[in-house]
C-alpha cells in the first residue's frame, strides 16, 4: 500500500460565518402548518392501510399516537413566552 495524497483536497484556514436569523411567529405559524400536513398525511396513510388489511389496526395506532405527537411539537414551539 502506498500513499498518496489527494491534490483535490484544499484545507482552508478560514471559520464559516453563520448568521442566525430571528424566529419571527410567521416561522412558527409555517412550521405548524408542516407539522399538521404531515399529522394528516400519516392519518391518511393509515385509513388507507386500515382498508388493505382491517386487520392491521394500524390506524387505531394512528390515533393512539400522532396526536399526541402533534401537541407535544406545537406546544413546545408556543408554549414560549418569548
Amino acid at each position: 500500500m502506498s500513499k498518496e495524497i489527494n491534490a483535490d483536497i484544499i484545507i482552508s484556514g478560514s471559520t464559516a460565518e453563520v448568521e442566525l436569523k430571528e424566529i419571527t411567529p410567521k416561522d412558527l405559524l409555517v412550521f405548524a402548518k408542516l407539522i399538521l400536513l404531515v399529522i394528516a398525511l400519516l392519518f391518511l396513510f393509515g385509513a388507507i392501510a386500515d382498508l388493505i388489511n382491517p386487520n392491521g389496526h394500524v390506524f387505531e395506532a394512528c390515533k393512539t399516537i400522532l396526536p399526541p405527537i402533534a401537541t407535544l411539537v406545537i406546544g413546545f414551539y408556543f408554549g414560549k413566552n418569548s
